[in-house]
């Protein structure tokens, strides 16, 4: 994949226009849930995924780094963090009230009401790293290996916080039936 990867980027620094929408379709998925993560809202991640890419094309002459992937998705996590803290906190009325709404896993799939109740409950129960990890893994469709390197952690630490997100959700789920 980082042939390919590399391949693209000698493409658009030629001014390929179809390197820029292969490499977004390859990496869009990533890039976007890691945004979501941090900013738990559906249409700043959308608008902060194609500052991502517009800040990626801005820096395309300087981009020297081996891993396209983990480059954007530090790109994306920046711009979602600088994001969180202009609109993190807003007072009214010598109160805080807290702007960023909470996730919800619905826009994501088409499933049933029911069937979306249970995916809320299973994922309510999990810390954010974990939710991170199982949506990367089960939407994005990455890898242990590619979740690891996108999110710069041992391997090891995403299948154990995957597994121990697997046995929680379980548990949550059970406590239904």
């Amino acid at each position: 994949m980082a042939d390919r990867f590399h391949s693209l980027i000698q493409s658009l620094r030629a001014g390929s226009q179809d390197a820029f929408n292969q490499l977004y379709e390859a990496t869009h998925k990533v890039v976007y849930f890691s945004i979501l993560g941090i900013i738990k809202d559906k249409s700043v991640a959308e608008e902060l995924l194609q500052d991502t890419y517009l800040r990626f094309m801005e820096y395309l002459p300087n981009y020297k780094h081996q891993y396209i992937l983990s480059y954007l998705v530090t790109i994306g996590k920046r711009l979602a963090i600088n994001e969180y803290h202009k609109r993190k906190k807003i007072s009214y009325d010598n109160e805080v009230i807290d702007v960023i709404p909470s996730y919800d896993v619905s826009g994501f799939a088409l499933v049933q009401s029911e069937k979306r109740i249970l995916i809320d409950r299973a994922l309510s129960v999990l810390t954010q790293e974990e939710k991170n990890v199982v949506l990367l893994y089960n939407i994005a469709n990455l890898t242990h290996k590619e979740i690891a390197a996108t999110l710069d952690k041992p391997i090891g630490t995403i299948t154990w916080l995957y597994q121990k997100a697997l046995a929680k959700m379980k548990e949550a789920l059970k406590e239904v039936d």
